[in-house]
């Protein structure tokens, strides 16, 4: 068979969605975080569990496109969202983020936070609930944030996830997820993220991933390619249009092969055992290697050209080692760091206070 033939063949069957996407829609106006820091109690399903921090960008998804919403394709435009502009995100699910996120949510109280902002951290997040993990709508839809810009009654009060965003972090200290903002017990909280810069202070508590890292320039190559095909005939293909296919294909085949988000649920499972009220550093400390005790030292986790930030901070080992790397000893360098973490903790709890009673 003709190769153009074949290829277009294979194109048109199984390869035009072998990864799966999402279009999350948000407002375009930026608006103020939801929650309050330090966060409100769990819910009542959390109470006895571990917290879970997740990032999202590049650990759980990654964004390739935006634009504004087309509002003549949206047959159910509800009437909060008159006047209310809108845009689209294309959101590429990282593989087997559906298993992962059903999990996790069994086992943790589950925080969303991103370097993002609040109104994309709630436009991706409602869509990871309805559709991924087919929860509830819940107030991060941009139909009830829209209600509530116009002060509209919400249709729901009803809560997955907390979820945190760019404003919440430590500006100061490259918008650091500080993890003691949350107000959880810090010997309690785990977080997941592809950049260690939410490390460097709470080294023992942070577990990096390989970044979900798709190649934007070939996807859209592909899905521009992947319009054309259906245009042309097999013997017009242009070599051009063939190699955009070839290579988009490539890159959907390294993509599929991401394990990234099951490799990391064994330690995740361990942590998730710990009795409550225990530490679970103390557990994820039979996950390190013994060279994780460098990353005790903050001027060695705040460089960020050390090898200790590169190459350690974060690292897990694939298997449980049957004792723990030695207990944390801290450098008495390390009390500048916190005490500076800690003096604009203070300042934002102190403005997040203020402005929750306007």
């Amino acid at each position: 068979m003709h190769a153009r033939s074949l290829l277009r063949q294979q194109t048109s069957a199984a390869a035009l969605q072998p990864l799966r996407s999402v279009v999350a829609i948000g407002l375009r106006q930026e608006f103020d975080p939801h929650w309050p820091l330090p966060l409100p109690p769990p819910l009542p399903m959390n109470k006895q569990k571990h917290t879970l921090v997740l990032d999202i960008d590049e650990t759980l998804i990654h964004t390739y496109a935006m634009g504004l919403h087309d509002d003549s394709k949206d047959r159910t435009r509800d009437p909060a969202l008159q006047g209310v502009s809108l845009i689209d995100y294309n959101v590429l699910l990282r593989p087997h983020l559906k298993e992962f996120l059903e999990e996790v949510n069994q086992l943790f109280e589950v925080v969303f936070w991103t370097a993002g902002t609040a109104s994309y951290c709630c436009a991706v997040l409602d869509a990871l609930e309805q559709q991924v993990m087919q929860l509830p709508r819940s107030f991060y839809s941009h139909v009830e944030l829209a209600k509530e810009s116009h002060k509209m009654k919400s249709s729901t009060s009803h809560t997955n996830f907390y979820a945190l965003s760019r404003t919440q972090t430590l500006e100061q200290q490259g918008y650091m997820k500080y993890l003691p903002m949350l107000g959880r017990k810090i010997s309690s909280v785990v977080m997941l993220d592809d950049n260690v810069r939410s490390f460097p202070l709470t080294p023992r508590n942070g577990i990096r991933i390989d970044a979900f890292d798709p190649d934007d320039r070939v996807l859209q190559r592909y899905m521009f390619a992947l319009r054309r095909v259906q245009e042309e005939k097999p013997h017009e293909m242009e070599d051009a249009l063939v190699q955009c296919l070839q290579q988009g294909q490539q890159e959907i085949a390294r993509l599929e092969k991401d394990r990234a988000l099951l490799d990391v649920l064994p330690v995740l499972r361990a942590v998730a055992q710990v009795p409550a009220g225990q530490d679970v550093t103390k557990e994820l400390d039979h996950w390190r290697d013994l060279d994780y005790v460098r990353c005790d030292d903050f001027m060695e986790t705040m460089n960020v050209r050390s090898a200790v930030r590169q190459q350690i901070l974060g690292v897990t080992l694939p298997e449980r080692r049957s004792t723990p790397i030695p207990a944390q000893k801290l450098s008495f360098m390390n009390s500048g760091f916190l005490e500076s973490a800690n003096a604009e903790m203070t300042l934002h709890h102190t403005r997040s206070a203020r402005h929750s009673k306007l």
